[in-house]
């Protein structure tokens, strides 16, 4: 396996943590609505979650593989399309932290988890592939770049 994809399954594989995370915070903030149980503790894990990885992951992608994959035009419109995504998930994460009443913050937690889903399947399937296929593109090189803005 080349440099390429071997980035290119990191990526996904990134992808799929961060999703799983989602999905376990977004159910136990949707089990404590139902059960009638003080979301207040899974609300703010989920806020915590998404502020601290999953928001800085969006910002990340968007200054590294974005910013390559819109000098091809084939990806543009793509591309856009994708950060206007990451718009909504902020805008979501936002909603969240406003959300007094727990159905309504269960309700939103769902709904930024889907969307993550079909943002992070629309990255895996679409753009990764595409984007991997460039002889000059490295993508090793831009997850290493990704990581030295997350960590940095």
């Amino acid at each position: 396996m080349d440099q390429n994809s071997q980035a290119v399954e990191k990526i996904r594989a990134h992808h799929a943590a961060l999703l799983r995370g989602l999905r376990d915070r977004s159910e136990a903030l949707l089990d404590a609505a139902a059960t009638g149980v003080p979301v207040y503790a899974s609300q703010t894990d989920l806020l915590l979650y998404l502020r601290e990885e999953i928001v800085p992951h969006a910002a990340a992608e968007e200054e590294t593989i974005y910013r390559r994959g819109l000098a091809l035009r084939d990806l543009v419109a793509l591309l856009h399309a994708m950060m206007a995504e990451h718009e909504r998930l902020r805008s979501l994460t936002a909603d969240l932290e406003a959300a007094a009443a727990p159905v309504r913050a269960a309700s939103i937690g769902l709904a930024i988890t889907e969307l993550f889903a079909l943002h992070a399947d629309k990255e895996n399937d679409l753009l990764l592939p595409r984007l991997a296929s460039e002889p000059d593109v490295r993508m090793h090189e831009l997850l290493g770049d990704m990581h030295e803005r997350l960590e940095g």
